[in-house]
């Protein structure tokens, strides 16, 4: 399956925001509201990165933070559309290039509630490994990384 990642555009901000309502999201995406989307959708060190398949449709998005001294980024969240699931690992695999290629980065970090055990077993799946655990709002939040070692000719474009 062909993904596309795309820069999102403040007018949709409204559907991600829908999107993260659905119920197969709602008990594992925090609920920050259209307000803070807008609020980080303006925060330089925030990207909003919308996925769409090969027929231009959009599927999801994510939210990824860059981390001071530009090397390592917060994967905050990927969400898929309740129609289009199926296409999240794909999508992953482009933003960890997308990640490489725009900031040469070293680590993508994320945390993943420990009840998640659909997330918990892709992001494991993909290079993702355990990196701690804290507890948030009563729950087991788990942290796993993915380190990349990279070259300059890693960063040409294809």
């Amino acid at each position: 399956m062909t993904v596309i990642l795309r820069p999102t555009r403040a007018d949709e901000l409204e559907i991600l925001d829908a999107m993260d309502r659905q119920d197969h999201a709602n008990q594992y995406v925090i609920q920050t509201g259209i307000e803070q989307h807008r609020k980080n959708f303006n925060d330089p060190d925030i990207t909003y990165l919308c996925i769409e398949n090969s027929r231009g449709e959009l599927c999801g998005y994510f939210i990824l933070v860059i981390e001071a001294g530009g090397k390592s980024v917060e994967f905050r969240r990927i969400l898929i559309d309740r129609d289009r699931r199926g296409i999240g690992q794909t999508a992953i695999t482009e933003m960890e290039t997308y990640c490489q290629r725009q900031w040469q980065l070293d680590r993508i970090w994320l945390d993943v509630y420990e009840d998640n055990e659909i997330g918990r077993h892709i992001y494991q799946k993909m290079g993702y490994v355990p990196a701690g655990e804290t507890c948030f709002e009563g729950r087991k939040l788990l942290f796993f990384a993915k380190t990349f070692e990279h070259s300059a000719e890693s960063y040409r474009a294809g």
